[in-house]
C-alpha cells in the first residue's frame, strides 16, 4: 500500500493529467468541431443574405410585370397592322386584289404583267409591271389603296405621264411582291 504522501502525489499527477487531457479535448473540439461549423454557419448566413437580396430584386422586377404584359399586348396590336410576308407567292390572290382596286378606282386600260422571280437569301421577289390610265384622283386613290394592302410590296419604279386632255394620266409602274425564301416557285 502506498503511503498517504505517495497517494497525494499520485492523485495530484492524475489531476494534472486529467486537466491536461481536458484542455487537449477542449482545444481539439474547438479546432475540429466548433471552428469549422462556425465557418460553415457564417458561409450559410452569407448565402442566405445573398439569396434574400436576389429575392428582393426579383420581387421588384415582378412588380413591373403587369406593365410589361400591357406593353407586349400594345406591341402585338401594332404588329398586326404591319404588312405580312406570306410563306408562298399567293400571286393569284394578289392579282385579284390589285385588279379589284383598279376597278374600284375606275382605271382604264389596266394591264398587269408578271416578271421573273428573283431568289434572295431570306425572301424572294416577284416584279409585276402595271400599266393603266385614269384621272389623277382615281390614280392617287388606287395607289393609296394598293399601299394599304397587307401584302409586303415595294415600288422600285413609277412613270406618270399627263395626256394634257381631261386631266387624264398614264401610269407605268413596277411593283415587287415578296414571299418567303423557302417557297420559291415560278408557277402559281
Amino acid at each position: 500500500m502506498l503511503s498517504l504522501k505517495q497517494q497525494i502525489v499520485w492523485f495530484s499527477r492524475v489531476q494534472w493529467t486529467l486537466l491536461s487531457l481536458l484542455l487537449l479535448l477542449v482545444t481539439g473540439f474547438f479546432f475540429v468541431a466548433y471552428k469549422p461549423h462556425m465557418r460553415q454557419l457564417a458561409d450559410l448566413q452569407e448565402q442566405i443574405d445573398r439569396y434574400d437580396s436576389e429575392l428582393t430584386q426579383s420581387k421588384d422586377q415582378t412588380r413591373i410585370l403587369p406593365d410589361v404584359a400591357a406593353d407586349v399586348e400594345k406591341l402585338k396590336v401594332k404588329l398586326a397592322k404591319f404588312k405580312t410576308l406570306p410563306r408562298q407567292q399567293e400571286l393569284a390572290q394578289f392579282i385579284k386584289d390589285i385588279a379589284q382596286l383598279g376597278q374600284q378606282a375606275n382605271l382604264k386600260k389596266f394591264e398587269l404583267t408578271r416578271g421573273v422571280p428573283a431568289r434572295g437569301a431570306r425572301l424572294n421577289e416577284l416584279p409585276i409591271q402595271l400599266t393603266f390610265e385614269g384621272d389623277f384622283v382615281s390614280v392617287y386613290s388606287f395607289l393609296r389603296h394598293a399601299e394599304e394592302l397587307q401584302r409586303l410590296t415595294r415600288v422600285p419604279s413609277m412613270n406618270i405621264k399627263s395626256n394634257d386632255k381631261d386631266g387624264q394620266v398614264k401610269v407605268q409602274m413596277t411593283m415587287n411582291i415578296y414571299f418567303a425564301a423557302d417557297s420559291f416557285s415560278t408557277a402559281e
